[in-house]
């Protein structure tokens, strides 16, 4: 009795073992489930025709549209000297920037003048021989139809008399002209670039003295590869053509300035060094005229190094795509409505610095891949994300 009670456990537990292994067989093992294949997950765009202007990026240094150099074109000591008259200083058209001592030059106008008198009194006095030898010279030959000598009636005299008065004239005109010249003005508004001047200082006839440039315009050189040329207005010579307008911008101190130009000609060949054409653009009126905005950088100075964007042809109904979009021979990645990738060529209006202008080859509500995928294969099945894009 004790016996079979012991090995009741026992037999429990071989019991539980049988079964469980039983069961364990008896299970039928679930087949697996197979996903479908959707493809590689992937952005897509849709493509829109849009109308869109060129723009035309370059850089270039700015210069004075006028530079000139002062020279005197009397010889003295300077007299006088605008407070302004050094470098940096401006001036408006006509102000006065130095005056020559004139003392000499009035003295030569008083000289120039008794001479001319003296030449109109020597030219009366022959003017009046002259009558007088003429009707004396036909009282006496009346009845002849023959002209009296030059001489006798005073012809010479009078011709010589006549051109010393003309040349003492113009010594007046030239002595009151040397006069005009010992004031040096402004030939236009300008800012003072150098100058060695000081009062009391000796100066001599064609020894520059100054260098003045012009602030009413500024010029800017900006080099463009040729195939740019195509999509922008450059004036020619002798036409009333107006040139493509341009944005000028100075980046300095976390602020930007702007100023307005314009396409005013080109420098009429090309850099052998690069192989760039050469445009010309102005800015009118690069300084600024509102005092409480004065500050170095509002003004387009000469030698700031500036950025340019020109406004170029303005296109209609252009499809544009982004660089990353393209791929190897000029082809775009298209996706259809059953989100199959198909390779197609296009052709390519322009390059930008962040999308590619097409020409053809695409048409609006296309969806284009904007993914870049390894392997690529015509056909292949895609899982599209859409993201818009222009």
């Amino acid at each position: 009795m004790k016996m079979k009670r012991a090995l009741l456990p026992f037999l429990v537990i071989v019991i539980s073992l049988v079964l469980t292994f039983v069961l364990v067989k008896s299970r039928k093992t679930p087949k697996p489930h197979e996903a479908p294949h959707l493809g590689p997950l992937v952005e897509v765009g849709i493509l829109t025709k849009a109308d869109r202007q060129i723009l035309i990026s370059g850089t270039g240094s700015a210069q004075s549209r006028y530079e000139v150099s002062i020279t005197p074109q009397v010889k003295g000591r300077v007299s006088k000297l605008a407070p302004q008259m050094v470098a940096g200083g401006t001036f408006q058209k006509g102000e006065l920037l130095f005056a020559i001592e004139d003392v000499d030059y009035q003295l030569a106008i008083a000289h120039a003048q008794a001479t001319l008198a003296q030449a109109e009194l020597e030219l009366l006095r022959n003017e009046n021989l002259a009558d007088l030898a003429r009707k004396e010279w036909h009282s006496l030959n009346s009845e002849s139809d023959l002209e009296p000598n030059p001489l006798v009636v005073y012809e010479p005299q009078l011709k010589s008399a006549r051109a010393l008065r003309d040349a003492a004239q113009a010594n007046v005109k030239q002595a009151e002209l040397n006069l005009e010249r010992t004031r040096v003005f402004a030939p236009f508004d300008c800012y003072v670039r150098s100058e060695q001047l000081e009062i009391g200082q000796f100066l001599n006839v064609g020894a520059p003295v100054a260098t003045v440039a012009g602030i009413d315009q500024i010029e800017i050189v900006v080099p463009l590869p040729l195939e740019e040329i195509v999509w922008i207005q450059v004036p020619r010579k002798g036409t009333k053509q107006r040139g493509s307008l341009a944005k000028v911008e100075l980046q300095s101190g976390g602020r930007t300035f702007h100023w307005q130009g314009e396409i005013t000609r080109s420098l009429g060949e090309i850099d052998p060094r690069n192989r760039m054409a050469r445009v010309v653009i102005t800015v009118n009126d690069p300084f600024t005229e509102d005092t409480e905005k004065a500050n170095l950088l509002n003004d387009l100075l000469p030698g700031m190094f500036v950025n340019v964007q020109i406004l170029g042809e303005e296109l209609s109904d252009i499809i544009s795509v982004p660089r990353g979009a393209m791929h190897d021979n000029d082809t775009i990645w298209v996706i259809d409505d059953e989100n199959r990738l198909h390779i197609r060529e296009v052709d390519i209006l322009r390059r930008e610095r962040d999308e590619v202008l097409i020409r053809s080859g695409l048409d609006a509500n296309e969806k284009i891949v904007l993914t870049n995928l390894s392997g690529a294969a015509e056909g292949m099945l895609l899982r599209p994300k859409m993201q818009e894009t222009n």
